[in-house]
């Protein structure tokens, strides 16, 4: 953990899991017991709209063609080339990493909140763990991923499946995970996940 970051006295949690996996949910109950969630990708569509050091490093990267006409980076052309290529999302990935993590421990040392949540898909591939005291990890069968993909994202099937196949498998992060929140079932029971390991916060 950042050293800087420990001296705020905070407890920080950093929520990951694969995509469709019930991290969302997992924010909502933490927010509802007071905490600071912080969602990663917010982040970097902030970073992608606004920062014209990171927009000018991705059209550098990547090409005019991700860029939109007022010059904010056209976030659905560069989900086409870096959901497509591994190579090509290490090289996003290299380029957005250090400056959110950046802005992620900017809002932890601003708030006043005593428990901050971050929520990072990519959590353990960066360095956004080293800011965290705990890692909660979110997982459920694959099944339930590829329904919620179709139902709440409105993607066909082909497109769901290659989004859940394209991310590292969810083994890797559960092997890394303090808390584990399955959300196969309905959201009571999650919610009864949360609020057990909540109550290990203040021990």
């Amino acid at each position: 953990m950042d050293e800087e970051t420990t001296q705020t006295g905070k407890i920080i949690i950093g929520l990951t899991g694969n995509i469709a996996t019930g991290k969302s949910a997992v924010m909502h109950l933490a927010a509802d017991r007071g905490a600071l969630t912080i969602d990663a990708d917010e982040v970097v569509h902030e970073l992608l709209d606004n920062d014209t050091i990171i927009q000018e490093a991705i059209i550098e990267q990547f090409g005019p063609a991700v860029q939109l006409p007022d010059g904010r980076i056209n976030r659905s052309a560069l989900g086409k080339i870096v959901f497509n290529d591994a190579q090509a999302l290490e090289q996003l990935e290299r380029i957005m990493h250090p400056r959110v993590t950046q802005q992620v421990l900017h809002l932890i040392q601003n708030s006043t909140t005593n428990v901050i949540m971050i929520e990072a898909i990519k959590l353990l591939e960066g360095k956004l763990w080293t800011l965290c005291q705990e890692i909660w990890v979110t997982d459920c069968s694959y099944d339930l991923q590829l329904q919620r993909l179709q139902v709440c994202r409105g993607m066909e099937k082909a497109d769901a499946a290659a989004r859940i196949k394209a991310q590292r498998p969810s083994e890797e992060k559960i092997s890394r995970a303090d808390v584990i929140i399955n959300t196969d079932g309905l959201m009571r029971d999650t919610e009864r996940q949360i609020i057990a390991a909540w109550s290990r916060l203040s021990q």
